[in-house]
């Protein structure tokens, strides 16, 4: 069974450092999960008039309005296929503030539309198409497109003045046996929403039985 990120690179996934092909490897048929320990070098962006917003984030596990430096991260990922069948993958992200602050994510392969569909927060109502692409130094790039909000059936383009698109980027380095990671979030107008970059290790396991409770979303989208 092929991994929803080597489906979507096909032929490209193996130019992937061979760390990153492991850690975008883990499929539901092989029960395989992964957590990553690290610190945040540097979390930046928000202007102070941004900060309601990025407070009512934090009940989506969308946003949060903290910043700093050196601050502990750590990051769940666990391959599991949902109540409709799909392959997907969690992305429990947690920044280790005086409040431990999330930004979650569910991620599955769209045939349909040919690449990876990204589930924002723990409601899956606000969803983005990915593009996924190697980079030069054997890591992995992934740009989100228009942000969409979903229910029923009904799907709503977010107009790009309350809108933000990211751009993460992890690679591998060989000398510091670590993972690096850079991601920004940005809005057209006003610029970063908040970005993140640092260094972290990573452990992996089989898991027994269901995924824990706490990876579960609210609600599981049904977008094709």
């Amino acid at each position: 069974m092929r991994s929803i990120y080597e489906q979507a690179l096909g032929a490209e996934y193996k130019q992937l450092h061979p760390q990153l092909q492991k850690k975008f490897g883990l499929t539901s048929e092989a029960k395989t999960a992964s957590i990553c320990k690290g610190v945040m070098e540097e979390i930046w962006g928000g202007r102070a008039y941004m900060y309601p917003f990025l407070q009512l984030g934090t009940l989506k596990h969308i946003t949060f309005p903290e910043r700093g430096r050196n601050i502990p991260f750590t990051l769940e990922n666990y391959a599991y296929q949902n109540s409709f069948g799909q392959e997907c993958v969690a992305w429990i992200r947690k920044f280790h503030f005086d409040k431990v602050r999330h930004f979650d994510a569910t991620m599955y392969y769209c045939s349909k539309r040919k690449g990876i569909v990204d589930c924002l927060g723990i409601d899956q109502d606000l969803i983005t198409d990915i593009d996924i692409s190697v980079l030069h130094n054997g890591g992995i790039r992934l740009l989100s497109g228009p942000l969409v909000y979903y229910k029923k059936g009904v799907e709503i383009p977010v107009p790009k003045f309350i809108s933000g698109t990211a751009e993460a980027q992890e690679w591998f380095d060989e000398k510091k046996k670590k993972f690096h990671i850079n991601v920004e979030v940005k809005n057209k107008y006003f610029g970063t929403i908040f970005g993140y970059k640092g260094t972290f290790t990573i452990d992996y396991f089989v898991r027994n039985g269901d995924i824990p409770e706490y990876v579960k979303p609210r609600r599981e989208s049904d977008r094709k």
